[in-house]
């Protein structure tokens, strides 16, 4: 009869950590394949660092057949985020073919392609957010130059925000909610109106500042503390499997405990 019931309680023990066991073997493949995509990203943008361009092209059209492989066997992925991986990649390729751009334009591109499969492979603290740095730097500058009131720096500053910023929002918008990057989109629209170099330099001042929150807004957007959903489930998996266990033990222990009483009663008769 005891053997049954521990039987039984193994079984019980099993149903429960199995699901647990094939998430974990999935995500293991699924990890393992985004690795080696994020590697080649990797290698071809330190190779375009050292301006080894024609070799770095040459990884650029490698990783898109990897690619393609990887989504015969991950269903996972967005169709947008494909799309988004696809035309980073086409865009990295074209750019390493061109002659009339210089080296840190082709660079970026590399950089955009790097961010964007990280961040399909990442579930926390994507690497895009290291750029938050630059980006802001960026962005303090053309509030400076509009403050002095600085015309022809405003314009360079405000390109090299540009420049960084577009890098950056492929990989945004695999991670941002689109409203908050449509907010994103209307404040550029309105600085890049021509009318906005004729308002006064305080209403200037005040729609930067919009911005300047609105830009912060998308970088705090992955700061959050959110809890994985995959160590939730091994909390859960986990914890079950102890309340069955120390269930089983206490039976036991009460089990035991009777019989001694029912053999002591026995004998007293």
């Amino acid at each position: 009869m005891k053997k049954r019931k521990m039987v039984i309680a193994l079984f019980v023990i099993l149903i429960v950590a199995l699901p647990y066991w094939a998430l974990a073997d999935h995500q293991a493949n699924h990890t393992g394949e985004w690795e080696d995509l994020n590697k080649l990203s990797d290698t071809a943008l330190q190779l375009s660092k050292q301006n080894r361009f024609e070799e770095s092209l040459q990884l650029v059209e490698y990783f898109q057949r990897e690619f393609e492989k990887t989504l015969k066997d991950d269903g996972s992925i967005s169709a947008r985020d494909i799309r988004t991986i696809s035309a980073s990649q086409q865009t990295a390729a074209k750019m390493l073919q061109e002659t009339g751009i210089t080296p840190d334009e082709k660079v970026r591109a590399l950089i955009q392609l790097r961010l964007v499969v990280d961040a399909a492979a990442s579930e926390h603290q994507p690497l895009w957010s290291s750029m938050e740095e630059p980006v802001m730097s960026a962005f303090s500058q053309v509030k400076g130059d509009v403050k002095m009131g600085d015309h022809q720096s405003f314009q360079q500053n405000w390109d090299e925000f540009v420049s960084l910023y577009e890098t950056v929002y492929p990989s945004m918008m695999m991670d941002i909610d689109s409203e908050q990057l449509k907010r994103m989109d209307a404040h550029r629209s309105v600085v890049e109106d021509a009318i906005f170099t004729q308002i006064p330099v305080e209403s200037q001042v005040n729609q930067l500042a919009l911005m300047e929150e609105e830009l912060q807004n998308l970088f705090n957007r992955v700061k959050e503390d959110d809890a994985d959903p995959s160590l939730l489930w091994v909390m859960i998996s986990t914890g079950s499997i102890i309340f069955l266990s120390l269930s089983y033990t206490g039976w036991r222990k009460y089990r035991g405990e009777k019989d001694k009483v029912n053999r002591e009663r026995d004998m007293n008769k």
